[in-house]
């Protein structure tokens, strides 16, 4: 099995390329966001600490995450937000070795994880290849004011705070290009496949 990252900014096209990878190949795809959702739920990993850290509020009558309240008291307070990825980033990656692990016995042809800070958080020393989902910025600005409403300044605030194109090549093994069609791009990814 093969352990692969998928790297890459917001709007670039992670999404589809990790569809075209469940298309084409035998693999676990794992995304941290989602994941970190999950082990946030009222009940899992994280509940504890979501309510020794915001309180009572941190989950709603039904037992849901009050996501609003929480970002809303983390980005006004760096010292809870640092605490809190303390918290959330370990259990990610406890989780996410777990499931590596697990799904060596399975034996798929590849274990992808998708996450906004996999170099951040050191998964290049675990994954055998990185993947760079790169589109140029203008394109990804026009993707993101579609598909999620937001502001060019939005989308311009959220790129400067990730890594640069530069960064992101440096830890590339492979690029796969989603600035042309979804055609274009599932090519691309056969051809490297292939080889």
């Amino acid at each position: 099995m093969k352990v692969v990252g998928i790297i890459g900014g917001v709007g670039a096209g992670k999404s589809t390329v990790l569809s075209i990878l469940s298309d084409l190949t035998d693999c676990t795809i794992i995304i941290a966001d989602e994941l970190a959702k999950t082990l946030m739920q009222y009940g899992n990993v994280l509940c504890d600490d979501a309510i020794r850290l915001f309180g009572e509020q941190a989950y709603d009558e039904k037992g849901r995450l009050n996501r609003r309240y929480i970002a809303s008291r983390i980005y006004a307070d760096k010292e809870l937000l640092n605490e809190w990825n303390g918290l959330v980033h370990p259990a990610v990656n406890k989780a996410i070795y777990a499931m590596i692990d697990k799904a060596r016995c399975s034996g798929p042809d590849y274990f992808f994880i998708e996450s906004a800070l996999l170099i951040e958080n050191g998964y290049d020393a675990i994954c055998d290849e990185m993947w760079y989902v790169y589109c140029p910025e203008n394109i990804r600005i026009a993707r993101l004011i579609e598909s999620r409403g937001y502001t060019e300044e939005k989308c311009r605030s959220i790129m400067a705070n990730q890594l640069s194109d530069d960064e992101f090549r440096r830890y590339a093994d492979f690029i796969i290009d989603t600035s042309k069609s979804i055609d274009d791009t599932c090519l691309i990814i056969k051809n490297y496949l292939e080889q």
